[in-house]
C-alpha cells in the first residue's frame, strides 16, 4: 500500500496485489454542519481526477442518498441529498448497498420523541472498481464503543481479465420508480427469475434486473405518462373553454 495524501479529512492511497495489479482506496470523513459540506464535495472532485485506477472509496460522509435512510427527526432537505447524488454521479461512484442493519449511526436518545438513525456511512465505487470485484458485499458491522457501525467490505473474487477492457455504461435505477406501487413487486420479480440461473455474477443481476426495470418503464410507465400528458391537455382546454350548457354536453370523459 502507498499512500497519495491525506488530511483530517482523508486518507488516499494505492492497494498493489501480487500479480501486479492495483487499485485505489479512499477512507473519507465529511462534516455534517451545513456550511462545511461543500468542503467534502470539493474534495472528492479534486480526488476524482488524482488517478484513474479503480477506486473504492468508503468512510462517515454525514450525509443521507434519500430521506428513506432516516429514521426520527426533522427530515433532510432535498437540496442536500440532491447535491450529494449530483457528486456522485460527477464523480462515476455507485453506492455498493449493504448486508445488515440499514442504519449506520444513531443518538442513542432514550425518548423516542428524539431517537434519530441515519445511513450515513457507506461505500461507494467508480465503475472499473465494480467491474473488477463483482461479487463485492459490504456489511454493517457491530458497533463497539460507538454510535456508528463499522463498514467492512468484503472484495471478493476479482474479475481480472475483464477490468481493463471497455466498460458498457449501465443503466441506473429511477428513484421515480419507487412512487410507483409496482415497484417492488417488479424488482422482486426481476430479481428472482435472473437468481433461478446457475453462476450468475452480481453484475449480471443487477444488469438484467434494470434492463427489465427499464422495460417496464417504457411499455407501462411509458404509455401511462402518455395518457397523463393526453388528460392535462383535455383538461387544459376545459378550462380555457367559455363555460355554458353547450360546452358541457361537448365535454368528453377523459379516459387514465
Amino acid at each position: 500500500m502507498r499512500v497519495l495524501s491525506w488530511s483530517r479529512y482523508h486518507i488516499d492511497a494505492i492497494i498493489k496485489e501480487g500479480e501486479g495489479g492495483a487499485w485505489r482506496f479512499t477512507g473519507i470523513y465529511g462534516e455534517s454542519r451545513s456550511e462545511e459540506k461543500e468542503k467534502k464535495w470539493k474534495l472528492l472532485h479534486i480526488l476524482q481526477h488524482h488517478s484513474r485506477l479503480p477506486w473504492l472509496c468508503c468512510g462517515d460522509l454525514n450525509e443521507i442518498l434519500f430521506n428513506c435512510e432516516k429514521e426520527g427527526g426533522p427530515p433532510r432537505a432535498e437540496s442536500s441529498m440532491l447535491k450529494f447524488r449530483e457528486v456522485l454521479e460527477e464523480c462515476d461512484l455507485h453506492d455498493l448497498g449493504f448486508v445488515g442493519d440499514a442504519f449506520t449511526w444513531r443518538n442513542h436518545h432514550h425518548d423516542v420523541s428524539t431517537y434519530t438513525r441515519e445511513r450515513i456511512d457507506r461505500a461507494v465505487a467508480n465503475s472499473a472498481w465494480r467491474a473488477r470485484f463483482p461479487l463485492v458485499r459490504v456489511i454493517n458491522g457491530e458497533p463497539r464503543h460507538s454510535d456508528h457501525r463499522p463498514i467492512i467490505v468484503e472484495p471478493g473474487a476479482e474479475e481480472k481479465a475483464h477490468w481493463r477492457e471497455p466498460l458498457e455504461i449501465m443503466k441506473k435505477f429511477e428513484a421515480r420508480w419507487l412512487e410507483e406501487e409496482d415497484c417492488i413487486t417488479r424488482v422482486e420479480e426481476a430479481w428472482n427469475n435472473v437468481c433461478s440461473e446457475e453462476r450468475v455474477s452480481l453484475m449480471e443481476i443487477q444488469s438484467r434486473v434494470l434492463e427489465e426495470l427499464w422495460q417496464w418503464d417504457r411499455e407501462v410507465l411509458g404509455a401511462l405518462e402518455k395518457r397523463i400528458k393526453s388528460a392535462r391537455r383535455e383538461l387544459e382546454r376545459c378550462r380555457r373553454a367559455v363555460i355554458s350548457q353547450k360546452t358541457d354536453k361537448q365535454r368528453t370523459p377523459v379516459a387514465l
